[in-house]
C-alpha cells in the first residue's frame, strides 16, 4: 500500500509539474523525458567508434591488430588530443549560440552517423594489413572527433539544466535509468544477433556491419529530442563582458583541488578495470555458455546499475556524495575479492558478483553530480564559469598518466604468456571441443584480478580528502546568484528571475544567521516512528539553512575582515590607476600588498587571498597585452556591443557572411580586452560587490515589486497553458464525435 500511494504520489507530481517547474525547483518533468530520450539516443548512435586498446572489441579482435600497433597509434591518439584539447576548451568557453552552450553540439548527430556508417561499411579486410592500419586511423580521427563533440553536447546538458544540485541528482537518477538502457540492449541484443546471424561469432566484421546500422539510425533520431526539447540554464552576470582565456583558465583550475581529487579517482582505472574482461573471455574462449547465455547474463548484470542509481538521490542524501563514493569504492574492494575466489567454481558465482560490482556503477549519477558541483565551485572561487579548462587539465594529466600505465596490462599479458598476436593461447577447447593443456586463460585471469584488486583498494583513498558538502555547494550557489545579481544591477541588465533568487537568499540569511543547530528530536513513547522522521526531516532542513545563512553571511561580511579590507583597498587601487597606460607604477605598488595581505583564519579568506595574489601577478601579463594591443590606451568594450553582434540580421547570403565576420571579430576583441582587464574587471566586481554588501536594504527594496510582477508573469503563462489544453481537449472531442 506504502509503495502504491508512492507511485500514485509521483504520477500527480508528473502530472502537475510536467510543463512548468515545482517551486524551488527550474526543470519541467517534460524536460527530464526530452533529455534522457536524446541521451538514450545519443548512446544508440555512437554504440560503434573506432578506438585502439588491447582489448578492443573491433580493432584488436575483430581486425587483429597486435598489441604493438595499436599502443602505438594509442599514443599517437593522445598527441593529437593534447593539440586539440586547448582548441576544444577554448570552443567550449567562447562559442557563443543561440542553440545555447551545449545544445550547439547536439546538431552533430547527423554528421556523426553517416561518419559512423562509413567506418562500418569501409573494406578494411580486403586491403592488406598496413592499409588497413593507416585507414583506421584516419577514419578513427574523424568520426571520432565528431562523435566526441556529439556526446559532449548530450551528456554535458545535465550540468547547465538547473543551478540546484538536489535536482541535478534527480536528473542524473532519471536519466540514466532512461540511457543506461542502451547498452543494456545492444549488450543483449548483439551477442544474441551475433548467434542467429553469424554462428556465434562475434568477433566478425560482418556481423558489425548486418548488426550496428539501425542502432545507428534509430539513435541519431531519437537525441535530437535533447535539442528541441531541453533548456539550458546558467548562473552568472549578463555584464561580464571579458571572456575566458584559455591559459588564464587552465591556471584557475590548477587550483581547484576538488577537481584534483575527482581526477585521481579514475587515473588507476587501468588496474580497477583489468577484470573487466574477465566474463567476455570466459565465454568466448572459456566455452563456459553459449553467446546467448552470455548476452542475458551481461545484460541482467548491466542492468542492476539501475537499482542503486534509483537509490541514488537517496544514499547522497543520507551519506553525501563523498560518503557514497566511500561505500562505493569500498564495496568495489571486497567484490572484487569475492569474484577472484569463486569465478573458477560455477557460472553463477561469476553472475552474481557482475551483478554486485555493476549495481555500484552510479558514475553517471554521483559522478557527474560531482564534475557539476566542482564546476559551481570553481565558479565562486575565480568568478569565471569555466567549463572546456577541465577538459583540458584532466586530458593532458590523464593522457601523461595512461602513456605509461597503458603499457602495464600488455606487460602484465606477455608475462603470462599472451603477445597480443596469438589468441589461440587462450582457448581453452579446441574446435573438436578437446581441452588444451596449454592454454593460459585462467592463470592470466587470475593475474588480472589481482590487478584489479590493488586498484580497487587504492581508488578509496582520494576520497578521505574530498569536503565539498552538499550544504556548502547550495551555499556556493546562493552566493553567485548573489554576486551575479549585484553586477547586473549595478549595471543595468538585472534579470527579474535572478534577482528575486538573490533577494531571496539575502531574506532568508538574515532570518536565519542568528539561530543556533539544533540537535536530534529527542522521541518519547507516545511518538510514532513517522512523526519522528518527518520532526528529523524538519531540523535537518532548519539547520541546513543556517548553516547556508552563516555561508552567506560570511559573504556579506567579505570586505569588513582585516584581509577583505586589504583586498578592497587593493582593488581600488587597480580601479583608480587604469587610465589604459599604466602610469604610476601600478604593479610595484600591487606587489606591497602580498606582504601585507593577512593569511585569513577561513576557507574563504584564504581564497581571498590566493585569489588577490594572483590578480596581481596578473598586472604585467595586462600590461604586455596592452603595450600590443591598445598602444593608445585600453578602448571600453560593453556587454551591449558585444550582445548586438548576434542580432545582426542574416537574410541574405551577403548578411550571413557580414555577420560571420562581425561575430568573428567581436569574438577576438572580446577575448582581447578579457585578457588585458582581467586584473582589473577583478578590482571593479570587488568594488561593486563591496557597494552593494554595504546597503544591502538598497539592494532588496524592489524586490516585494519585482516578485508581484514574475508572480502575475507565471500566473499569466499558467493561465494560457490551461486554456491551450482545453482547446486541445475540445478539439480532440470534436474529432471523436464526428467519427
Amino acid at each position: 500500500m506504502v509503495i502504491i500511494n508512492k507511485v500514485a504520489d509521483l504520477l500527480r507530481d508528473v502530472k502537475a509539474y510536467w510543463r512548468v517547474p515545482a517551486k524551488g525547483d527550474y526543470v519541467p518533468y517534460k524536460e527530464y523525458l526530452m533529455l534522457s530520450v536524446g541521451w538514450l539516443g545519443m548512446r544508440l548512435a555512437t554504440v560503434f567508434g573506432i578506438a585502439f586498446g588491447v582489448n578492443n572489441p573491433f580493432t584488436a579482435m575483430t581486425l587483429h591488430m597486435t598489441h604493438r600497433d595499436l599502443i602505438i597509434l594509442s599514443y599517437i591518439c593522445t598527441a593529437i588530443g593534447y593539440a586539440l584539447a586547448p582548441l576544444n576548451a577554448y570552443i567550449i568557453d567562447n562559442l557563443r549560440s543561440r542553440a545555447g552552450k551545449y545544445k550547439v553540439y547536439v546538431r552533430l548527430a547527423i554528421p556523426s552517423g553517416i561518419l559512423s556508417l562509413i567506418a562500418l561499411y569501409f573494406p578494411y579486410e580486403k586491403i592488406g594489413y598496413f592499409p588497413m592500419i593507416i585507414s583506421l586511423f584516419l577514419i578513427g580521427q574523424i568520426q571520432g572527433y565528431v562523435q566526441g563533440w556529439y556526446n559532449t553536447g548530450v551528456s554535458n546538458l545535465v550540468y547547465v539544466i538547473s543551478p540546484n544540485s538536489r535536482e541535478r541528482v534527480r536528473i542524473m537518477m532519471v536519466t540514466s535509468l532512461v540511457h543506461n538502457f542502451a547498452p543494456s540492449l545492444t549488450g543483449l541484443l548483439i551477442p544474441v544477433l551475433s548467434d542467429v546471424l553469424a554462428n556465434g561469432d562475434l568477433y566478425n566484421i560482418n556481423t558489425y556491419r548486418k548488426i550496428y546500422p539501425a542502432f545507428i539510425i534509430i539513435g541519431v533520431v531519437l537525441s535530437m529530442t535533447a535539442y528541441f526539447g531541453v533548456q539550458e540554464r546558467i548562473v552568472q552576470p549578463k555584464s561580464q563582458v571579458a571572456g575566458v582565456g584559455l591559459i588564464d583558465a587552465l591556471r584557475e583550475v590548477s587550483h581547484n583541488k576538488l577537481f584534483w581529487i575527482k581526477c585521481t579517482d579514475s587515473w588507476n582505472n587501468f588496474m580497477e578495470d583489468a577484470k573487466n574482461i574477465l566474463m567476455q573471455w570466459l565465454f568466448y574462449y572459456g566455452k563456459v555458455g553459449s553467446m546467448t547465455m552470455y548476452g542475458i547474463m551481461d545484460t541482467v548484470s548491466y542492468n542492476s546499475s539501475m537499482w542503486a542509481m534509483l537509490m541514488s538521490p537517496w544514499l547522497i542524501d543520507r551519506l553525501g556524495k563523498r560518503g557514497f563514493k566511500l561505500v562505493k569504492n569500498i564495496s568495489q574492494v571486497f567484490i572484487t575479492l569475492g569474484l577472484a575466489l569463486t569465478y573458477k567454481k560455477h557460472i553463477i558465482f561469476i553472475g552474481i558478483f557482475y551483478f554486485l560490482n555493476r549495481f555500484w556503477e552510479t558514475s553517471e549519477v554521483i559522478d557527474r553530480s560531482i564534475e557539476s558541483d566542482i564546476r559551481d565551485y570553481q565558479q565562486y572561487i575565480s568568478g569565471e564559469r569555466i567549463d572546456g579548462a577541465f577538459g583540458v587539465v584532466e586530458n593532458y594529466t590523464s593522457g601523461a598518466i595512461g602513456a605509461v600505465t597503458n603499457l602495464f596490462i600488455p606487460w602484465v599479458y606477455r608475462k603470462n604468456g599472451f603477445d597480443g598476436t596469438d589468441y589461440n593461447v587462450l582457448y581453452v577447447y579446441d574446435d573438436k571441443g578437446n581441452y588444451r593443456p596449454d592454454n593460459i586463460l585462467y592463470k592470466l585471469l587470475d593475474v588480472l584480478l589481482k590487478v584489479s584488486l590493488v586498484g580497487a583498494a587504492i581508488d578509496v583513498l582520494p576520497w578521505f580528502f574530498y569536503d565539498l558538502s552538499d550544504t556548502e555547494q547550495k551555499s556556493v550557489i546562493r552566493v553567485i546568484r548573489i554576486r551575479s545579481a549585484a553586477q547586473d544591477r549595478k549595471a543595468g541588465i538585472c534579470d527579474d528571475g535572478l534577482y528575486c533568487e538573490a533577494c531571496e537568499a539575502l531574506i532568508s540569511s538574515r532570518e536565519n544567521v542568528g539561530k543556533e543547530i539544533v540537535g536530534k528530536y529527542a522521541a518519547s513513547s507516545s511518538d510514532s516512528r513517522k512523526a519522528v522522521r518527518q520532526k528529523n526531516r524538519e531540523i535537518k532542513a532548519a539547520n541546513e539553512e543556517i548553516q547556508i545563512a552563516q555561508f552567506v553571511n560570511r559573504e556579506i561580511d567579505r570586505f569588513t575582515s582585516p584581509a577583505g579590507e586589504k583586498i578592497l583597498e587593493l582593488s581600488v587601487l587597480m580601479n583608480n590607476s587604469l587610465d589604459g597606460t599604466f602610469n604610476g607604477n601600478l604593479y610595484e605598488e600591487a606587489v606591497k600588498f602580498i606582504d601585507i595581505l593577512p593569511a585569513g583564519k577561513t576557507k574563504e579568506e584564504k581564497t581571498q587571498r590566493n585569489e588577490a595574489v594572483r590578480m596581481i601577478k596578473s598586472i604585467r601579463r595586462s600590461e604586455k597585452i596592452t603595450a600590443k594591443y591598445y598602444p593608445g590606451g585600453i578602448e571600453n568594450y560593453s556587454a551591449a556591443e558585444f550582445e548586438a553582434v548576434f542580432d545582426m540580421p542574416e537574410d541574405t547570403k551577403e548578411q550571413k557572411k557580414a555577420k560571420r565576420a562581425a561575430v568573428r571579430e567581436a569574438r577576438q576583441s572580446r577575448n582581447i580586452y578579457g585578457r588585458a582587464m582581467k586584473p582589473f574587471i577583478w578590482a571593479k566586481r570587488n568594488i561593486v560587490l563591496a557597494e552593494t554588501y554595504a546597503d544591502i536594504d538598497s539592494f532588496i527594496s524592489d524586490y516585494d515589486e519585482t516578485r508581484k510582477r514574475l508572480d502575475e508573469e507565471a500566473a499569466r503563462r499558467a493561465a494560457q497553458e490551461a486554456a491551450a489544453r482545453e482547446e486541445r481537449r475540445a478539439e480532440a472531442k470534436r474529432r471523436n464525435n464526428n467519427k
